[in-house]
């Protein structure tokens, strides 16, 4: 009886471990894509780009990179996170660094938020 018990248990964690894989899906294929709003602050005007992850990207005043999106429904709702790195084309200095360079999350743009003057760049959807 104890062995059962033993061999329930096991298998009841295996299938839990497979069913917990279902719920995360990494995208990281140059073939996945990746959708990028871009407000202007000035004029109010919102563009919505699409873009393929893993190469450069030139949109507006920006090079953006998109290494990898995340799908994640393991709280019950989809949560987007994407890897982006975006640099200023018109910094036209030598040495030019990343206005943004983390990971960027979908549902909540206010945890990592790219500060510009001109511009609010969020991360919408991936696939």
């Amino acid at each position: 009886m104890a062995a059962k018990l033993i061999i329930f248990i096991i298998l009841f964690i295996f299938s839990f471990k497979a069913e917990s894989n279902d719920l995360i899906k990494i995208l990281d294929k140059e073939n996945n894509w990746a959708e990028i709003k871009i407000i202007d602050k000035i004029t109010s005007r919102l563009s919505i780009s699409k873009v393929k992850l893993k190469t450069q990207n030139k949109i507006k005043d920006f090079e953006i990179y998109i290494d990898k999106c995340i799908l994640d429904t393991r709280k019950g709702f989809l949560e987007i996170s994407g890897l982006i790195q975006i640099k200023d084309i018109k910094n036209t200095s030598k040495d030019r660094v990343f206005l943004f360079n983390n990971w960027m999350f979908a549902s909540n743009s206010s945890l990592n938020e790219i500060e510009h003057p001109n511009y609010d760049i969020f991360l919408y959807r991936c696939g």
